[in-house]
């Protein structure tokens, strides 16, 4: 079955980054501030691999913004594991209501990459 933009699948994303990348920058809490909100910064504050929690949320949310349709702001919405899986919750009641996102994210020794699929709810 073929679903339109307006039954089902929204948009789609997906961001790779080389992990060295994240290693070098110099302020990485500085860095952080500019993508996550408070309350990923405080999950950050306490993960024991900052350098895989960057890269790899940096990338999902890259993804997620490719995957939106419209403009969306990394501070528009959350990433958080429910249980292993990571789960984006928009700030937006309207954007929470409207969409809802199925996101993958994983991070090696090298690479981290983040995959997005935006759904309009139906």
């Amino acid at each position: 079955m073929i679903m339109s933009a307006q039954e089902g699948v929204a948009g789609i994303g997906v961001d790779i980054i080389e992990t060295k990348r994240i290693k070098n920058i110099r302020f990485l809490r500085r860095f952080a501030e500019y993508f996550l909100t408070q309350q990923e910064l405080a999950l950050f504050a306490k993960n024991a691999d900052p350098i895989g929690f960057i890269a790899s949320r940096f990338a999902a949310k890259e993804a997620v913004i490719k995957a939106f349709p419209g403009f969306l702001s990394p501070h528009d919405f959350e990433i958080f594991k429910s249980g292993v899986k990571p789960v984006v919750h928009f700030i937006s009641p309207t954007r929470e209501k409207t969409y809802g996102v199925m996101v993958s994210l994983s991070h090696s020794t090298d690479y981290a990459a983040g995959y997005a699929t935006v759904f309009k709810k139906i």
